[in-house]
């Protein structure tokens, strides 16, 4: 069940037209009267969408479905990403610079110099966008929202006006609305993003993109990053352990191979080829699977071990 609200002229609320569902892609259709409406007189309404009425499909709860709102001309009048599992804590998105992917596997850079930063602290997040404007003049977005599951919706604000770097007359920069961003986090470095703008919740422009934390230095090397010191740490009573992982006779392409003689411990590693990131990890020490992890960052792999409790590995920051 979905609530739509908005405003509309006297005489002319919408009604919902049809609605369709392809896997977690929701389209609701919207039938908005065009004739004998009040148009300086502007309601508030609220629709009730029972997508299993419409349908004669109830949606499960555990996806996080994408909903666009559109008029019968296809023209997009809202888009909302839901989280539906409850209780979900969701990756925990690892703090720095986040960079558009290529989305659709052409090959075709997507928004080139753009950039997002993220500052996790908790379930709070802050949001900073930064990229252009049609004039290719350089745009600053900053935005702050509560994380719930998988999912984050921010109403970024656009900073103008502020004080020059050089400059010291105190001069606080001026805010106005900005677009709004929409994220679903797959791990804590991997997640999908929908950018929206538009004017008053009509013809806006919709931008989807992929987002990933990356490493600074590119390498054709499978998943070099991975290399360095770790502890791993469980939510059980079991004691950390230090790891100090280097590479391994064995990697290829497609996999990663990193050990630690000193306690026998192998990091086995899944490598994504195009983009060089490892996608699922098993840890094994003298031999025995100690943990399996499917959510894999650049200073943060999340899993569970054999005992089935959710585990860590965390980078240890190197010190001079």
């Amino acid at each position: 069940m979905f609530e739509i609200n908005g405003h509309a002229a006297r005489i002319c609320t919408p009604t919902i037209a049809s609605a369709s569902v392809v896997g977690a892609e929701i389209d609701l259709r919207l039938h908005l009267p065009s004739s004998g409406c009040a148009q300086e007189r502007q309601f508030a309404f609220n629709l009730t969408a029972d997508i299993a009425a419409l349908t004669g499909r109830a949606l499960p709860r555990g996806p996080v479905y994408h909903m666009q709102v559109r008029d019968r001309n296809a023209e997009l009048l809202a888009f909302r990403v839901f989280e539906t599992a409850s209780g979900s804590a969701g990756p925990l998105p690892e703090n720095g610079f986040w960079w558009p992917q290529n989305a659709d596997g052409s090959g075709i850079p997507v928004a080139l110099g753009s950039g997002i930063g993220i500052e996790a602290q908790g379930s709070q997040l802050a949001v900073s966008l930064f990229g252009f404007n049609e004039l290719g003049s350089p745009t600053w977005y900053f935005g702050s929202t509560r994380q719930k599951g998988r999912v984050a919706s921010i109403d970024l604000l656009e900073l103008q006006n502020g004080e020059p770097l050089f400059a010291g007359d105190g001069r606080q920069p001026a805010a106005r609305p900005g677009p709004h961003l929409d994220i679903e986090f797959e791990s804590s470095s991997q997640a999908r993003a929908w950018l929206i703008e538009g004017n008053d919740g009509a013809n806006l422009k919709l931008r989807a993109f992929d987002l990933a934390r990356t490493p600074f230095a590119r390498s054709t090397e499978p998943a070099p990053y991975l290399v360095g010191r770790w502890v791993l740490v469980s939510d059980a009573e079991a004691a950390p352990r230090e790891l100090n992982l280097s590479q391994r006779a064995g990697t290829s392409a497609t996999d990663a191979q990193l050990g630690d003689d000193e306690v026998d411990a192998k990091l086995a590693c899944h490598v994504d080829p195009i983009r060089h990131t490892a996608t699922l990890c098993s840890l094994t020490v003298a031999g025995i699977v100690l943990a399996d992890f499917d959510r894999i960052g650049i200073d943060r792999l999340v899993g569970h071990g054999n005992d089935g409790a959710r585990v860590q590995l965390l980078r240890v920051p190197q010190t001079k």
